[in-house]
């Protein structure tokens, strides 16, 4: 592997950690504010995922700049086929039982982790692309 690509993984991890925060932080308050763990999801998703597009936009794949509107809709549809693993994920773990704050985000965690690898492999190849082709 050569040392871009690992440094670009290694961003898209810290980006994702910090989108977890904000997913995560929102989904506990809402939780635990009486919200429907179904439903809190749903409302912490989006600011999550507006704040990594910017980060990952700025940051991860800034040498790999295009048209903002049409990247920002690349990148929400890419990040929603990643999201329908992720919470596939957090439904079935919730269905075991485990609709506390806690249990919500020990399932965001897990479903967090099965949409990692087509979240970056989406935005790589179909967002944030060489010469703004795909993103322009």
């Amino acid at each position: 592997m050569n040392r871009a690509f690992v440094e670009q993984v290694a961003r898209f991890l810290v980006v994702g950690t910090i989108g977890f925060g904000i997913d995560g932080g929102l989904l506990y308050l809402l939780v635990r504010s009486g919200v429907d763990p179904y439903l809190a999801r749903a409302l912490s998703f989006p600011p999550a995922v507006t704040a990594t597009w910017y980060l990952n936009r700025v940051w991860t794949f800034a040498a790999r700049q295009g048209a903002v509107r049409r990247q920002y809709a690349r990148y929400l549809a890419v990040q929603l086929v990643g999201a329908l693993s992720n919470y596939a994920v957090y439904a079935a773990i919730l269905s075991l039982g485990h609709r506390t704050p806690e249990g919500a985000l020990v399932a965001l965690a897990a479903g967090s982790i099965a949409g990692l690898v087509i979240n970056f492999a989406g935005a790589r190849a179909l967002v944030f692309v060489s010469g703004g082709s795909a993103a322009g």
